[in-house]
């Protein structure tokens, strides 16, 4: 994955099974003007195919069950996927939880 750099990134924070599949628990994505939550998915997904799987389903749009913030706030109380990130946001993903 990457770390990180002088350049502006957005810090991805990864949770449970996301993190067991990447292998970290934090990653940086260089940050582009005019990026959204879909944009840095993909970013995400280039980097790890594995994630890539687990993020996205075949129409490009949330897999079933994770959970997006952006500072805090779920990007369903936001614009979705077409969230804009700012240069020194922070992301986290949560994978579906089981249980009983």
């Amino acid at each position: 994955m990457t770390a990180p750099s002088s350049t502006q990134t957005v810090t991805v924070k990864l949770s449970a099974s996301l993190r067991a599949a990447a292998g970290l628990k934090e990653v940086h994505i260089p940050w582009t003007p005019a990026m959204t939550v879909r944009d840095l998915l993909y970013a995400l997904g280039a980097l790890s195919p594995v994630l890539a799987d687990r993020l996205l389903d075949h129409d490009q749009e949330l897999n079933r069950g994770i959970q997006v913030l952006v500072n805090g706030r779920h990007i369903d109380f936001l614009s979705g996927l077409d969230t804009p990130i700012g240069a020194t946001d922070s992301v986290l993903l949560i994978p579906p939880v089981g249980g009983g």
